[in-house]
């Protein structure tokens, strides 16, 4: 019975080693075989191929306060009240449009007072004339002793000269006549107001602001890396940007166009400061607009883009492919994934200029990296660059 009994334990006990072998042997092929698995599957993402392309550099500033030169006052030449007003803010004016008119009731007065001295000046002048030639005469007959003959003469030319005086003085009377009526100073868009009809107006006091927006300015602080990538600033550029982002206007003016993100302006750098030779974090640069379209406003403006029109043909990656500014993701020769040092030049809003580290053709990868790693086998999802699958 003993023996029975050991016979079944010694069964019992090998049929359990067989199991916990088989079940062994399962695991380790199930490891190898999933290994095996993941060794050969492919990782999907998407990538283009480097390629030579035309790149416009670009400069990207925050904001700007936008300005023009051609900007004056039309000022009283007299004091007097304001009749009428013939203009209003955001009117367009020609250079010596009239403005308004100032009413002196004391000018009228003047000039009538100034024509009377200069008929009693004429009439002094007029005898004291007489009076020479008759001393002339007198004299040469030895009537007179020359001293009065050049007493009379000396008395001519005073009344000679206040002739003179109040003839001046009539004609200053009448530039104040004229000078009733303002005429505008310049071209442009009347901007502000100061005054209205019936206000009491001192010689001297600004009537309307204009300016003129054909051409405009700004002064702005840029980073000196980002001011690098448009250099030089030779050659032609355009500003970019968009009727929304003006996020503050000086004045009301005539400007009614409207302009999309698409509109580029012709823009000229005409100073930086301090000089390039000179190791800056920041510069001032100050650009003129060509206001063209005549839409462009005194005010703040937001995400300005400034771009040379000048091309550099270059070989260029996508900014998306950057890992950071030296370093890519790129796809191997045995499709693995590789990391890739790499020196970049100019760019623009969507590409990078690639002067060492990739070649034309290298396939780099624009998206689904996160948490991967170097040497996983990837399946590239190459995007259309320059129209023409990569």
């Amino acid at each position: 019975m003993k023996k029975f009994y050991f016979v079944i334990t010694l069964l019992i006990l090998v049929l359990s080693v067989a199991f916990l072998g088989y079940g062994v042997y399962l695991n380790a092929t199930s490891d190898s075989y999933i290994e095996t698995m993941l060794a050969s599957r492919a990782v999907s993402l998407s990538g283009v191929r480097a390629s030579y392309r035309n790149l416009y550099p670009e400069l990207y500033i925050d904001y700007i306060g936008l300005r023009t030169k051609m900007q004056a006052d039309a000022i009283a030449q007299i004091d007097g009240m304001i009749e009428e007003l013939y203009v209003a803010q955001g009117q367009e004016v020609a250079e010596g449009q009239p403005l308004c008119k100032i009413v002196n009731n004391d000018v009228p007065l003047s000039i009538s007072r100034a024509d009377t001295d200069i008929a009693k000046a004429e009439a002094a002048y007029i005898q004291a004339m007489s009076t020479v030639e008759r001393n002339k005469r007198l004299t040469a007959e030895e009537a007179i002793p020359a001293s009065e003959l050049e007493m009379s003469i000396s008395q001519m030319k005073s009344a000679k000269a206040e002739l003179d005086a109040a003839r001046i003085q009539r004609r200053q009377m009448e530039q104040q006549q004229h000078s009733q009526v303002v005429n505008a100073p310049l071209s442009g868009s009347v901007i502000l107001v100061y005054q209205q009809s019936g206000n009491f107006v001192a010689k001297g006091a600004p009537i309307v602001m204009i300016a003129n927006f054909s051409k405009m300015y700004f002064t702005v602080l840029v980073d000196d890396k980002k001011l690098k990538n448009i250099l030089p600033i030779k050659g032609k550029f355009s500003l970019l940007t968009d009727l929304t982002n003006m996020t503050e206007k000086a004045f009301d003016s005539a400007a009614k166009l409207s302009f999309s993100e698409d509109t580029a302006f012709d823009v000229e750098i005409s100073s930086i400061s301090p000089p390039l030779d000179e190791s800056v974090p920041a510069r001032s640069i100050t650009c003129e607009l060509n206001n063209r379209l005549g839409v462009m406003e005194l005010g703040m403006y937001t995400d300005i883009i400034i771009r040379k029109d000048t091309p550099k043909r270059c070989l260029a990656i996508p900014l998306s492919a950057l890992s950071d500014r030296t370093k890519v993701w790129v796809r191997d020769g045995e499709s693995r994934l590789a990391a890739r040092e790499i020196r970049t030049g100019v760019y623009d809003s969507s590409y990078v200029e690639v002067l060492e580290g990739l070649g034309e053709g290298d396939v780099v990868i624009t998206s689904g990296i996160e948490g991967l790693e170097s040497g996983i086998r990837i399946d590239v999802n190459l995007a259309e660059n320059n129209g023409e699958a990569s």
